[in-house]
């Protein structure tokens, strides 16, 4: 009888600890789908709590007070087990999390006719420090006579700017060079600005779009928060997370300038 009562307690004990250590596993688990990194603030947003503001690196739980202080105020945030996701104000005043794009594929290919200039230079257009275009010699030659510019506003001023070009006929978009008049550099600013192709005294529009160039170090800074929580993925994984990342808060990438930059900072192909 004695050995039989023992026999239960112990058992009971073994119980309870293991149910312990699963329901310990279980909740580390749920914490793990509700935590969230901060790859990215866009606006203002403060934690209410303890009154400071959202920044990059930041934790966020899902739960947490936030106060939206600027329109149209979102973040970027990720989590290794959930993805990515985006947090911005509901009507009522409370935090929306939704899941992020992740469907946008980077531009590509060679330019050979003015549809393709067209539907290329469109919106927002991401250009990490500078890309290189392969344009077609047949419709768009580019020499002393026939060239690419660009034309915007800069304190009331009409710019324009001749595009450079290399051999075989390749268009380069310099941020450097584009935000430079009369040799002086102005700040780089994320403007409406107009592509035209001259050939001889005819000026030709093709679009009206916006070039984005973002700041290459904290954009680094961003990548390595999306690459470090998915970092049991495959390259091709990541890559395609972080292109998606950069069309939803930034612009659409071009595909061989996103690849070399992601070659040249993170060895990632």
């Amino acid at each position: 009888m004695k050995r039989n009562l023992i026999f239960s307690l112990v058992a009971l004990l073994f119980l309870g600890t293991t149910l312990s250590t699963m329901g310990e596993k279980e909740s580390k688990k749920l914490a793990g789908t509700d935590k969230y990194k901060v790859i990215r603030v866009d606006g203002r947003i403060i934690f209410q709590r303890t009154d400071s503001e959202m920044k990059k690196g930041d934790i966020f739980l899902s739960g947490t007070a936030l106060s939206f202080k600027t329109p149209q105020a979102r973040a970027a945030v990720i989590s290794s087990i959930k993805g990515r996701f985006v947090i911005s104000p509901s009507e009522k005043g409370q935090t929306k999390i939704l899941p992020a794009a992740n469907n946008i594929s980077s531009r590509s290919g060679a330019l050979i006719n003015m549809i393709d200039l067209q539907n290329h230079f469109s919106g927002d257009y991401l250009v990490l420090d500078e890309i290189q275009l392969e344009i077609g010699e047949e419709n768009f030659p580019m020499n002393g006579d026939n060239f690419f510019y660009m034309s915007f506003t800069y304190k009331g001023e009409k710019i324009r700017k001749k595009l450079k070009s290399n051999d075989g006929n390749l268009l380069l978009i310099e941020k450097e060079d584009l935000y430079k008049i009369d040799g002086e550099s102005i700040p780089v600013e994320t403007m409406n600005m107009s592509l035209y192709y001259r050939q001889g005294d005819k000026s030709t529009k093709i679009s009206e779009f916006k070039p984005v160039f973002p700041d290459l170090k904290e954009l680094k800074e961003e990548v390595q928060i999306i690459r470090e929580e998915f970092a049991d993925k495959e390259d091709a994984t990541q890559i395609q997370e972080i292109t998606a990342y950069l069309g939803e808060f930034y612009g659409k990438p071009q595909k061989e300038n996103l690849n070399g930059w992601l070659k040249q900072e993170f060895d990632l192909d």
